[in-house]
């Protein structure tokens, strides 16, 4: 009779305990999404991008720290840091400037998000940079400036030889 008793303490005990001791564990989940609009883009302009948070266990208000990074071949491009106000869920629509210097090639941008305490998640996702009309505006220039220079050479070809035959 003691021993059931014991038994039935002791599973009481561990009950209570798991119960009042169990890590606090928060669920958070992030995604990021770029608009089909802003998937190829030129140097210096902004890339919109939108970042969805959900943390459904979160009890009260917390600020959450976002950093965004665009990086190519793991080098930062760029970067910019935002702190953000979340309950539950938040969906906002943000923006960061590609530098002009930019040369074109796929690119990725990273949403890295923490608190201050050990919360951390990151996401990821790509976008291109294409050349920008400034750099084709160049290219059909040097394109006229050589026409031009080859028929400017061709009539000063064709003036000496005729000048020869008279």
């Amino acid at each position: 009779m003691i021993v059931k008793i014991v038994k039935v303490i002791c599973v009481i005990f561990v009950y209570v305990e798991i119960l009042f001791n169990a890590p606090d564990v928060r669920a958070l989940s992030v995604s990021t999404n770029i608009s089909e609009k802003y998937t190829e883009i030129q140097a210096g302009d902004r890339l919109y991008f939108e970042v969805d948070i959900k943390y459904p266990e979160n009890p009260q208000r917390k600020d959450l720290r976002l950093n965004y990074e665009v990086t190519k071949d793991d080098e930062i491009i760029a970067q910019s840091q935002v702190l953000k106000a979340v309950e539950t869920q938040a969906q906002f629509l943000d923006f960061i400037v590609i530098p002009e210097s930019s040369v074109t090639g796929l690119y990725n941008l990273k949403v890295k998000i923490s608190d201050y305490d050990n919360l951390a998640e990151e996401v990821a996702t790509s976008f291109k940079v294409v050349a920008g009309k400034d750099e084709e505006l160049k290219t059909y220039f040097f394109i006229l400036l050589g026409v031009i220079s080859l028929v400017a050479i061709l009539a000063i070809v064709d003036i000496i030889i005729s000048k020869k035959k008279k």
